[in-house]
């Protein structure tokens, strides 16, 4: 037991003191401390930074899309407008061929005008290719059986012959016992009418004369300060073959005419063509509406004044002298 108290009492001394002071820290527990704290503080600013950094990027990545969508919607507009752009050209290149509805009938009056003239002429070039007045031969006392190839074939013994007409009745058709023939030329007309005369055809002998065929014209309601170019100005614009006019002076003024005047024609066609165009209630003298008819033929080497006298028009008598 004297032993125990003894190792009890050799225990060492605890120095209060020491105690008592208070514990230095070393300094590399201190920078370590500090460093831990930076080391916080730099991962939070670390990542804020990032954190902004990815905001701005995501900003930047939204601006590059806004611009991207700007430029996407532009190369649409820029599209739109060169198409359109495009569609106005092909439109203004085929408007430029086609014209407006006001061209296109203008167009179309032009040239319906221009096939109407070129039918005319070549109407009047078909009149004046047939022979002229004066190749037409009168033929009486044919049989009642002739033909017209009968009858062809007996004239051109004679010379050319463009056209045979034989004169039928309306109701039973028969001929009426007589004809008229055409040769190419007024000669051969009076050549025919020198060897056919009292010939025989067809077991029968004819008789063979100058025809009175038509080819001059009266005009009436010519205006009276017209003179003779006037009056065959007009008519020679409404038909070929105009080879005299003849406006009837007024005796007691000669610068005025008597109102009317009589046409000569190269042959019966164009006579008969001008007269049906002069007839049209369209064709004007001035604002005179002309009155047209067959000029007598039995009278046509006789004065105008006796002409006048038995010319009638749409059965009105004329001027009576």
């Amino acid at each position: 037991m004297p032993r125990a108290k003894a190792k009890s009492a050799a225990a060492p001394k605890v120095d209060l003191e020491k105690l008592a002071e208070p514990k230095k820290l070393n300094d590399s527990d201190e920078r370590v401390d500090l460093d831990g704290d930076t080391d916080n503080e730099e991962v939070v600013d670390e990542e804020s930074e990032y954190e902004e950094v990815e905001e701005v990027e995501e900003i930047e990545v939204e601006e590059e899309e806004e611009v991207e969508e700007i430029e996407e919607e532009e190369d649409v507009e820029e599209e739109e407008e060169e198409e359109e752009m495009e569609e106005e050209e092909e439109e203004e290149e085929d408007g430029s061929d086609l014209p407006s509805e006001a061209d296109a009938e203008k167009s179309l009056i032009g040239g319906n005008r221009k096939v109407d003239h070129e039918d005319e002429c070549n109407k009047h070039a078909q009149l004046l290719a047939l022979p002229p007045h004066g190749s037409e031969v009168y033929i009486g006392g044919i049989p009642q059986d002739a033909s017209e190839e009968n009858l062809r074939g007996f004239s051109e013994s004679v010379g050319e012959v463009t056209e045979v007409k034989i004169m039928k009745g309306k109701e039973a058709g028969n001929n009426k016992g007589f004809a008229f023939v055409t040769f190419r030329s007024v000669e051969l007309a009076a050549k025919a009418i020198e060897k056919l005369n009292n010939s025989e055809f067809m077991g029968r002998k004819i008789k063979c004369s100058k025809s009175q065929a038509k080819h001059r014209l009266f005009i009436g309601n010519v205006p009276r300060n017209w003179g003779d170019a006037d009056i065959k100005k007009a008519v020679t614009q409404v038909g070929p073959g105009v080879t005299s006019v003849e406006l009837v002076k007024d005796m007691k003024n000669r610068n005025n005419s008597r109102g009317f005047a009589f046409i000569d024609y190269y042959n019966h066609a164009c006579a008969e063509y001008s007269r049906q165009k002069m007839m049209n209630s369209e064709f004007k003298l001035d604002d005179n509406a002309p009155t047209v008819s067959w000029a007598d033929p039995k009278n046509a080497d006789s004065s105008p004044a006796s002409q006048v006298s038995s010319s009638i028009v749409n059965n009105v008598p004329c001027y009576q002298i």
